[in-house]
């Protein structure tokens, strides 16, 4: 898998079972208690902090609920955290894709030009994207939550449930990737915690226009790769 933008299951219930995957090793489904929601990229369990939830205990509770290794996407296709601290900015997504199609009548595809019809439109949300095998995915979801609610106190983040033949991902957010300190100082951050390999970051504007590796206009779909 290349990329962060992927299908993913819909289906409510049991999982399929598995020949190597016993039913016994999934964590329980969702109880009417936890948060779950849908938008575009799928159904996802949510859970907010803040400074008084954000402790040690109640980290582990909710990462020994849902460790992404063990949680299957008949439940939920992501499991994200949100600490706050960003301010408030509403996406104009239609018109950012009505911008778009104007850039491709005219053959002006350009990475200025989309980075132009990003800023016009408040798409400015970007992601550093870490990919994760299901042995070590537990371990490393679990720094990157620790390190938003506890250290940073500011951010949000998403990480894929099991699929199998698939590696998991972790999205970790920035909420404008014009801001390139703030890039920077999440990258910093993510380094800190053991992420030293190199990772790629999107922005969500890339996400929502479709444009993947291999596109017809040549442009890298990862910002940055470091």
């Amino acid at each position: 898998m290349t990329d962060i933008d992927m299908d993913v299951d819909m289906d409510s219930g049991t999982p399929e079972s598995s020949p190597s995957i016993p039913d016994s090793y999934w964590v329980p489904p969702p109880s009417p208690a936890d948060k779950l929601f849908q938008d575009a990229d799928g159904a996802w369990i949510g859970s907010c902090w803040d400074e008084v939830t954000s402790t040690e205990e109640r980290l582990i509770q909710f990462l020994t609920r849902w460790p992404p290794s063990r949680t299957p996407p008949a439940y939920s296709a992501w499991i994200a955290i949100d600490r706050g601290g960003n301010q408030p900015c509403t996406p104009d997504v239609a018109s950012l894709i009505s911008s778009f199609q104007n850039l491709i009548t005219s053959g002006a595809v350009t990475v200025e030009n989309l980075d132009q019809i990003s800023r016009a439109h408040n798409v400015l949300v970007g992601k550093w994207l870490i990919f994760a095998d299901h042995e070590s995915i537990d371990h490393l979801w679990g720094k990157v939550v620790h390190l938003l609610c506890v250290q940073l106190k500011k951010g949000s983040a998403k990480v894929s449930t099991r699929k199998e033949g698939e590696r998991h991902v972790i999205c970790v957010y920035t909420e404008d990737f014009t801001d390139l300190k703030e890039v920077k100082a999440l990258r910093a951050g993510l380094r800190r915690i053991g992420v030293r390999w190199k990772i790629g970051f999107k922005t969500d504007a890339y996400t929502h226009l479709g444009i993947y590796a291999k596109n017809e206009w040549n442009l890298r779909p990862t910002r940055y790769f470091e």
